[in-house]
């Protein structure tokens, strides 16, 4: 279940629901390392900005991603998540998982997985 309260990470993903650059790059520190689920590493929040504006500026947008399951010990925020955005004319969505450290308030360290293919019950047989 969501934990209604907000987090770094939670500021992160609502910031990202705006697809509003600046609002993102506010959830980051200067410092931050970004490695997203597609493969690349963003290293500093000035490549967080370029990055935004790239995606935005493509027409790419992140239609909703909604955080099913959240967890924080300390510094470590791990969220569950479900993600849907439009890239290249296509609209896609995927299941997820984040697990992040926040430092004063903001994001520092963020590395984002993804499930590759559709979930099933396995009944002895591979799909």
């Amino acid at each position: 279940m969501f934990n209604s309260q907000m987090s770094a990470l939670t500021d992160y993903i609502a910031a990202w629901r705006t697809n509003d650059t600046e609002r993102i790059v506010a959830t980051v520190t200067n410092d931050v390392v970004i490695a997203e689920s597609f493969g690349p590493v963003y290293y500093g929040r000035e490549r967080v900005r370029e990055w935004c504006e790239k995606w935005n500026e493509g027409g790419s947008r992140v239609l909703d991603w909604t955080v099913t399951h959240e967890f924080q010990a300390g510094h470590l925020l791990v969220a569950e998540w479900r993600f849907e955005y439009r890239r290249g004319g296509e609209d896609k969505a995927f299941l997820g998982a984040s697990i992040a450290t926040e430092r004063d308030g903001k994001i520092a360290e963020l590395r984002e997985y993804a499930v590759t293919d559709d979930l099933y019950t396995w009944e002895g047989e591979w799909k």
